[in-house]
């Protein structure tokens, strides 16, 4: 019987090789790293080799643009071929800053051909950020789907932060840049909220968009205040007196949507 399967070899002589192109191969091609805290800083590492023929040059870029990566050690995989392939590349990647998606390359060159590793990082925010880590998860998403249902109602966006840190600033100082960083609220009505909480001091405080001031008096944020957040916080009951805030925000926003 005739056997019509035909097969190619893979091998490869020294000889054909040296008339072959490098070609530098990454292991892993493709890093994201998500939710991370300002200035908070990731680890990745992957393996780089060389497929093809002989090269004489190598070079590891990052290219200009949005600095936060960083090449932060470049080990042989044999230890006495130092500076050789297959090579271990290690690298650090920072969040430089709140609600933001950042994206870069690391470049790797043999001679003229090269391979490119993705690295993706975001600090985008939700609308609850849970930093401090104070919440449970259901009542995290109990939380969230107050918010969505007042955002797709009414379009007004709050976002609740917990922080274990103010960076040095006072409350008001740091809920004021965070909640001007973040962008809350649609730009041309300027109708978001910022709720923060510093749950180690019992601190907390809103920030209101413009377009949304004139619908709470003084008097009824001060008894949000003393009715929800004195009372709860105080007990180490965030969820239930954040919930509590949400809920009279929600329904004045919503109220005063209505009557338009």
């Amino acid at each position: 019987m005739e056997n019509n399967n035909t097969y190619s070899s893979i091998f490869i002589s020294n000889d054909q090789l040296k008339f072959r192109k490098p070609m530098p191969v990454a292991d892993r091609t493709y890093f994201v790293f998500n939710d991370l805290n300002k200035g908070q800083v990731r680890q990745g590492s992957f393996i780089l080799r060389n497929l093809g023929g002989p090269y004489k040059r190598m070079e590891i870029t990052v290219p200009d643009g949005q600095k936060f990566v960083e090449i932060t050690r470049l080990e042989p995989l044999n230890q006495n071929q130092a500076e050789k392939l297959p090579l271990c590349i290690t690298f650090s990647a920072k969040a430089l800053d709140w609600s933001r998606r950042y994206s870069n390359t690391i470049v790797l060159k043999l001679d003229d051909t090269d391979e490119r590793v993705l690295i993706e990082l975001d600090t985008r925010t939700k609308p609850v950020n849970d930093f401090a880590k104070i919440f449970a998860a259901p009542e995290i998403k109990k939380m969230t789907a107050l918010i969505e249902r007042l955002e797709k109602s009414t379009t007004a966006e709050i976002a609740v932060v917990t922080t274990d840190t103010l960076e040095g600033k006072t409350i008001e100082k740091y809920s004021f840049d965070l909640f001007n960083e973040w962008g809350i609220g649609k730009e041309s009505i300027d109708n978001g909220i910022l709720f923060l909480i510093d749950p180690a001091d019992r601190r907390y405080r809103i920030e209101i968009g413009r377009g949304l001031e004139k619908l709470f008096s003084e008097e009824f944020m001060h008894k949000l205040f003393t009715d929800y957040a004195s009372r709860y916080f105080s007990e180490n009951k965030f969820f239930k007196g954040t919930y509590l805030i949400l809920s009279e925000l929600f329904a004045e926003i919503y109220r005063a949507s209505k009557n338009k």
